[in-house]
């Protein structure tokens, strides 16, 4: 079954989708997170895992276990998870995960013997930016919850220090809007962020390119072009 997101329509002034409610800060922060995999590679699978009275273990544990056994049959590779609670005091984890498709029923029977839960779901994520969004808006209405333990994700769900990257690469962009701010400017970052995920390329490439781009706008804003005065002048 294709994970059928909310709407694609995003922000222009945060890049995150307006249908979704919670911390503005921790909202932005965690779908972000989400999305920046999602960019990377959007072949990724949305699963739901939820509890029950007859668990023995803690679900963190046992997700450990499933993770580990999935990832030695070659199943999944990288991911980002949160765990929620729920009203009735239960923990679901939902998680995207890049791999195969696991059959819902065999999904069901692996948690169940794991920890004794067998209710799941698992969806498929559609490569494109409507359902992208969707399912990044999606993950983070849950990790942006309160009382949700904190989220994570496994070093290969975007790369090693991508969210000091990222850090950097807003710090710039907001010097460069300082000297040349443009409406909806932030959009236009958000679309170099996805280039620079999609094209794999280094992030010192990155940083490097807005770097320029702020010794561009520096240089224009302290040496304005002759005034036409001054250039009608003869020599």
């Amino acid at each position: 079954m294709a994970y059928q997101g909310s709407s694609a329509e995003v922000s222009p002034s945060t890049g995150v989708s307006p249908h979704i409610s919670g911390d503005s800060r921790r909202l932005k922060r965690c779908y972000h997170r989400v999305i920046s995999g999602l960019e990377k590679d959007s072949r990724c699978r949305f699963i739901t895992l939820t509890s029950s009275l007859d668990s023995r273990n803690f679900i963190q544990q046992d997700l450990r276990r499933l993770i580990m056994r999935l990832r030695r049959q070659s199943v999944l590779t990288d991911y980002i998870r949160v765990i929620e609670k729920t009203k009735s005091d239960l923990e679901h984890v939902h998680l995207i995960y890049r791999g195969r498709y696991i059959p819902q029923p065999v999904l069901s029977r692996l948690w169940e013997e794991i920890h004794q839960a067998p209710i799941v779901d698992i969806r498929s994520v559609k490569p494109s930016r409507h359902h992208i969004r969707g399912a990044a808006a999606e993950l983070a209405k849950y990790m942006a919850k309160e009382g949700c333990r904190r989220y994570s994700w496994s070093w290969g769900w975007v790369y090693k220090g991508f969210v000091g990257t990222w850090q950097k690469a807003k710090s710039l962009f907001r010097k460069i809007t300082n000297y040349h701010p443009l409406p909806g400017y932030f959009l236009r970052f958000l679309e170099l962020w996805h280039i620079h995920l999609t094209s794999r390329s280094p992030p010192s490439h990155f940083l490097g390119f807005l770097q320029r781009q702020l010794d561009i706008v520096t240089h224009a804003w302290y040496f304005p072009p002759a005034t036409s005065h001054l250039s009608g002048q003869s020599a």
